[in-house]
């Protein structure tokens, strides 16, 4: 799928396990690896995020991101090819409705790329977040564009997400587990629609950190079939303010 691989997982969690930004005046550090069982092809997605501490939108209700491949790692004509990432993507998500259950945020972002591609991919996604009980209901919408387009870099990209989460119960052990599940379907232009559907468990080791695993099976685009393993790391660095 388009964008960077930390970017999309870290949406992903966002619909069942993470709130939609940090807390104000925090910043948490997300390190990941992402490797495809189909391609051997293996990446080290990256990530800070910063929600300061304020009154207003911009300034207390916005968190600030920038989201990377620390490496990828794939195979280039029989050899191993390592190198660092791609493209980095900044992005601003602001909650524009913060309810009890239901929760609602924007979020302007830019990819820009480092090598390979020339100049930028500019577009949004709009979050949606609704909680009851232990569940948790979540689906994106994002659309974007690149300022110069190519065969491997789409003039326009659209695509939607669902997702849902469960915490367990039963003991305090199991509360800090959650199964999670998302799907999501894109299209880009001049390309074939493309579907990845995931399935995962989160692990809250301490309110400040958390480990997840899931499964990712990509479909479409004109590829065969993708099997991919992720897991990843959570850590708040608790106020900064």
């Amino acid at each position: 799928m388009s964008g960077s691989s930390n970017s999309k997982i870290t949406l992903q969690k966002r619909l069942h396990v993470n709130t939609l930004i940090t807390a104000p005046g925090t910043a948490e550090l997300d390190w990941g690896n992402l490797y495809s069982f189909t391609t051997a092809n293996y990446s080290m997605p990256s990530g800070f995020r910063y929600t300061p501490s304020g009154t207003n939108v911009l300034w207390g209700r916005t968190e600030y991101s920038v989201a990377f491949d620390t490496l990828t790692s794939a195979n280039d004509g029989g050899a191993r090819l390592t190198r660092f990432s791609q493209a980095m993507t900044v992005t601003a998500t602001s909650v524009v409705h913060d309810g009890a259950k239901f929760d609602f945020a924007l979020a302007p972002q830019a990819t820009f790329f480092l090598r390979d591609e020339s100049g930028s991919r500019l577009g949004g996604v709009a979050i949606a977040r609704y909680d009851t009980g232990r569940n948790s209901i979540g689906a994106t919408a994002s659309w974007s564009g690149a300022t110069r387009s190519s065969a491997t870099n789409p003039a326009g990209t659209f695509d939607v997400g669902l997702g849902f989460g469960r915490q367990l119960s039963g003991s305090h052990f199991l509360e800090r587990f959650t199964p999670h599940t998302n799907f999501e379907w894109e299209k880009s232009t001049g390309v074939e629609r493309a579907f990845l559907i995931a399935e995962g468990m989160e692990y809250q080791i301490t309110d400040r950190l958390g480990f997840d695993v899931s499964g990712q099976h990509f479909i479409g685009a004109g590829n065969p079939a993708d099997h991919q393993i992720a897991f990843g790391i959570t850590f708040s660095l608790g106020k900064l303010q």
